[in-house]
């Protein structure tokens, strides 16, 4: 299980924090509340058809997103999506409950 959390980040609402924590690791990062909704796609992230999205930032690093075979999504830190330093590995159904918090927050 992977608990999902989105909150403000300062004085611009576009940007959020996202916390994605399970019970043997935590990950935070920023990103535009948009960019982040576009998670609802992850399945069309396809990493080996070069597909993978940028959506947000660890540490000042890039974010990229995309969809493995098994139910999971990989979220790779790095300059790119073939040269990342930490990769986490998240099931999809988080994924999914994050892009649709990212799609309810955004303003109407």
């Amino acid at each position: 299980m992977v608990n999902v959390s989105i909150e403000a980040d300062g004085d611009d609402p576009a940007v959020v924090v996202v916390m994605l924590q399970a019970p043997t690791w935590e990950f935070h990062f920023l990103a535009q509340l948009r960019d982040l909704a576009r998670l609802k796609s992850i399945r069309d992230a396809d990493w080996a058809t070069r597909r993978a999205f940028q959506i947000g930032e660890a540490g000042g690093i890039p974010v990229h997103w995309c969809i493995n075979t098994d139910a999971t999504v990989s979220a790779l830190i790095g300059e790119d999506d073939e040269t990342w330093h930490i990769a986490f590995v998240v099931p999809v159904d988080a994924i999914d409950r994050l892009a649709a918090e990212a799609v309810d927050l955004l303003p109407a």
